[in-house]
């Protein structure tokens, strides 16, 4: 009888550590996961550490301006589309960076962006029907001090 009950203790001592197992399992995929994801501001981060190191000349052009990456799918658009750099330039050096666009692509490739788009951050702050000020106050601030160095 008492082999018996030690017998069912044990079976009920090995189900509830099996559980606990499979509750620690899960839980660890799940940091692991944490770990894992990439924030918007780390895919910026990496394109422009990139850029610094492999190419110096594309980085003094780049170090004027103010780089984003830009997650399509949290704004109103319906459709997914994958991330992508936006770089707001000054008016005086758009054609410069722009003319390095290509190699920007490749390097937002390599990061896992899909394509640079280019941003002429004195015309978006002078635009009279933009609304950036009111619903991006920070970006508007950061783009108003991108356009006020360089002059």
């Amino acid at each position: 009888m008492l082999s018996i009950r030690l017998a069912v203790v044990c079976l009920n001592l090995s189900i509830k550590l099996c559980r606990y197992q499979k509750k620690l399992q899960i839980l660890m995929s799940a940091k692991v996961l944490e770990r894992i994801v990439i924030t918007e501001e780390d895919l910026a981060y990496q394109f422009t550490a990139i850029v610094e190191q492999a190419h110096p000349r594309v980085w003094e052009l780049l170090r004027h301006c103010y780089i984003r990456t830009i997650n399509p799918y949290l704004t109103r658009s319906r459709i997914p589309h994958p991330p992508y750099i936006g770089i707001y330039c000054p008016d005086k050096i758009i054609t410069a960076v722009a003319s390095q666009k290509n190699l920007l692509r490749e390097v937002a490739i390599f990061v896992g962006l899909v394509d640079v788009v280019c941003f002429n951050a004195t015309h978006l702050l002078q635009d009279p029907l933009s609304s950036l000020k009111e619903n991006h106050p920070h970006l508007w601030l950061d783009l108003l001090w991108i356009s006020t160095q360089s002059k």
